[in-house]
């Protein structure tokens, strides 16, 4: 009798069960139908650069019927989200090296007849060397770009020196609270052992470098080099770059002016494009790829700051990295905050367009070789023309 009563619930639960679907069915069509065309749409607003999965709608169960504005929303975060599981199993994904590869072969040609700089023309015979960081246990070669996220990527070299019980004992905080990483013996450069990323058994070695977009690179050096940084000038930039860059748009006599009140008297982007223009020109703002030349140099992995987090992550499990302390765990930094992308479209739209077709006549070799747009408000920037892959 007990098994009959309980046979008759579920027949009963069963009735209203469709009972319910078939009353709810219409709406619930229309819902979905509203949310696949809307996310469907916004798809296309995001372009080229979506890093999400697919979205898929299945017209299942009565419950997942919700106003439309809700299913909306969190279609939405499940659009934009980056780095979600998928059936239990996480995405994936990186620059696509395939696509790499057929830029760089057609690429290559071109940016060949394009002259170099005149700084790049100065330290073009030891630059692979002197930038080409290596790691003799692990068996990588890091060619770093300044202002392209070397900070980060030579902390992590650091910690790798580390024994595991140290390495074992220490978090995130500790490894960003490493100071004066640039110069840290334990980061050796293949100048150190009289050798090039061409030659054995450093030929050999997982090769990998990271690249940025020209134009927001150059923002970045201008405001970490010659902006006030906590409160601060950089005094060796100062007397370097500085000085002669505001000697150069002022005048001679403005230097006394500037030691009076420096904090009032900084180089102000304009001033700093004419620099450039004028030949005052350091590592952190002259082209990328007189620096790791990407021509000469077939990297494993070329890598793009707008994708760092993936990259960055994707090389770690390459070289058989496992410690969670140095995998990225932050959003891309390309669209954050008042972040240099942002900046940097502010203050290449008060530019006259002399200045800027200079900046991209400067820059052309990394422009040529990496696809980024020129025009700082394309929907596309600030990403290369080489896409991400699922991996």
């Amino acid at each position: 009798m007990r098994n009959l009563h309980v046979i008759l619930c579920i027949l009963v639960l069963s009735g209203i069960c469709i009972y319910i679907y078939q009353f709810h069915e219409d709406k619930y069509r229309s819902v979905v139908s509203y949310v696949a065309e809307s996310a469907s749409s916004l798809k296309e607003k995001v372009g080229t650069h979506y890093k999400g999965p697919t979205v898929t709608l299945a017209a299942t169960l009565p419950h997942l019927i919700r106003s439309q504005d809700t299913v909306l929303s969190d279609i939405v975060n499940q659009v934009m989200r980056t780095g979600n599981k998928n059936d239990s199993e996480e995405l994936v994904r990186f620059t696509d090296q395939v696509e790499w590869g057929k830029r760089r072969s057609l690429k290559c040609l071109e940016a060949a007849k394009i002259p170099l700089s005149e700084y790049g023309s100065h330290i073009r015979g030891i630059s692979l060397s002197y930038f080409t960081k290596f790691d003799s246990n692990y068996k990588f070669l890091y060619c770093s770009v300044p202002k392209v996220a070397s900070t980060n990527w030579k902390r992590t070299m650091i910690v790798l020196t580390m024994n595991k019980e140290t390495r074992d004992g220490m978090t995130k905080d500790d490894v960003n609270a490493l100071k004066n990483v640039h110069n840290d013996p334990r980061i050796q450069a293949l100048t150190s052992v009289e050798s090039s990323p061409l030659e054995p058994p450093y030929s050999n070695y997982y090769k990998f470098v990271v690249f940025r977009h020209p134009f927001t690179r150059m923002v970045s050096a201008w405001r970490n080099k010659l902006q006030l940084v906590d409160g601060n000038i950089n005094k060796y930039f100062y007397k370097n770059y500085g000085i002669p860059i505001i000697k150069l748009t002022r005048g001679p006599q403005a230097e006394m002016q500037f030691l009076k009140n420096q904090n009032a008297n900084l180089v102000t982007f304009q001033e700093f494009v004419i620099g450039i223009k004028n030949g005052i020109v350091d590592r952190h703002w002259m082209p990328q790829s007189e620096i790791c030349q990407p021509c000469a140099v077939n990297y494993n992995h070329v890598g793009f700051f707008e994708y760092l987090n993936d990259d960055t992550n994707h090389i770690l499990d390459q070289i058989g990295v496992k410690d969670e302390i140095v995998k990225a765990d932050v959003v891309s930094p390309a669209g954050q905050t008042k972040s240099t992308t942002a900046v940097t479209q502010e203050l290449f739209n008060a530019l006259s367009q002399e200045d800027i077709d200079a900046m991209f006549e400067f820059y052309k070799l990394d422009f040529v070789l990496f696809g980024y747009e020129k025009d700082v408000n394309s929907p596309s920037f600030p990403y290369p023309s080489i896409p991400e892959r699922q991996g």
